[in-house]
C-alpha cells in the first residue's frame, strides 16, 4: 500500500513538473495607443516573451483575434529581429525557423499596425510553447489611429450630414456626429462669432466612406462661455452649425 501511495505521490509531481508554465508573456505597452494614419509609419504596441525555465524553449504566437477597422489597416508580428507577413495569423509560420529562448533569455513581441483611416484595432495574442502547448498566456492590444476624439459608428451612409452637436448648449463636452458617403480629406473646426479659429478637431484627416461621431471637450482648448460654429469640410462639401457653451 505504501508503495501505491508513494508511486502516486511522484506521479503528481511529476505532472506538476511536465505541465507547470514555464514562460512568461505580458503586454508592456498601454492597452490603448494612439497614432498616426500612415502607411509609412507603423504604429507599435509591444510585449515581453520570458523563458523562466532551465531549458531552451521554443514558442509560437497566434494572433486569434484580429479585428482591425477596415481593408486600408494591416497589422503584423515581430518577434524578436524576425517580421513576418500581415496575413500570418500564426508565428513561426510551418517550415519556418523556431523562434527559441535560452534559459533565462527574454525578448520582445512587437504588434505593427498600419492604417490611412481614423479608428481603432483590437488584437488578442496566444502564445504557447512548442513542448507543452497545453498552456498558454493570452494579452489584448489595442491602437487607435487618428484624433483621439472620434469614432466610426456606422459605415453605411446615403450622403453628406452634418448634424447638431448633442448636448447643446453644453459644458465642458458635446457630441458632433458627421457623414462622409466617399473616401476623402476632412475637416472640422470651431470658430467664435467673430470667425475666429478655436478648434481643430480634424485637420484634413483622410477618412473613408462612413457615419463619425467626435467627443468635443471644450476645455482642452481654453474656450469661454459663449456662441460657436462648428465647421465641417470636405474636398466636395460643406456645412455649418451653431452651439452654445455655458459654464
Amino acid at each position: 500500500m505504501k508503495k501505491v501511495i508513494l508511486l502516486i505521490l511522484v506521479m503528481v509531481s511529476l505532472s506538476g513538473t511536465l505541465f507547470s508554465q514555464t514562460f512568461s508573456f505580458y503586454r508592456t505597452s498601454p492597452l490603448l495607443i494612439n497614432g498616426d494614419t500612415s502607411y509609412s509609419n507603423a504604429t507599435i504596441s509591444k510585449a515581453v516573451y520570458k523563458n523562466t525555465g532551465s531549458t531552451s524553449l521554443n514558442f509560437t504566437f497566434a494572433r486569434i483575434l484580429n479585428n482591425l477597422p477596415g481593408p486600408d489597416w494591416s497589422c503584423s508580428m515581430c518577434a524578436g529581429t524576425n517580421c513576418f507577413s500581415p496575413t500570418q495569423d500564426t508565428i513561426p509560420p510551418r517550415g519556418a525557423s523556431n523562434i527559441t529562448l535560452g534559459a533565462g533569455v527574454a525578448d520582445t513581441l512587437s504588434i505593427d499596425f498600419y492604417g490611412i483611416s481614423i479608428g481603432t484595432a483590437t488584437v488578442i495574442i496566444k502564445v504557447w510553447v512548442n513542448s507543452n502547448p497545453a498552456v498558454y498566456a493570452i494579452d489584448t492590444f489595442k491602437v487607435h489611429l487618428g484624433p483621439v476624439g472620434i469614432r466610426q459608428i456606422s459605415s453605411i451612409v446615403e450622403g453628406y450630414k452634418l448634424e447638431q452637436n448633442y448636448p447643446n448648449p453644453f459644458n465642458p463636452s458635446t457630441r458632433i456626429n458627421f457623414s462622409v458617403p466617399k473616401r476623402e480629406s476632412v475637416s472640422l473646426k470651431v470658430y467664435d462669432i467673430l470667425g475666429n479659429e478655436k478648434a481643430t478637431l480634424l485637420n484634413s484627416e483622410n477618412l473613408s466612406q462612413g457615419t463619425y461621431s467626435y467627443d468635443f471637450n471644450s476645455s482642452e482648448f481654453n474656450m469661454s462661455s459663449g456662441v460657436y460654429y462648428y465647421i465641417l469640410k470636405t474636398e466636395s462639401f460643406t456645412s455649418a452649425k451653431k452651439m452654445m457653451l455655458i459654464k
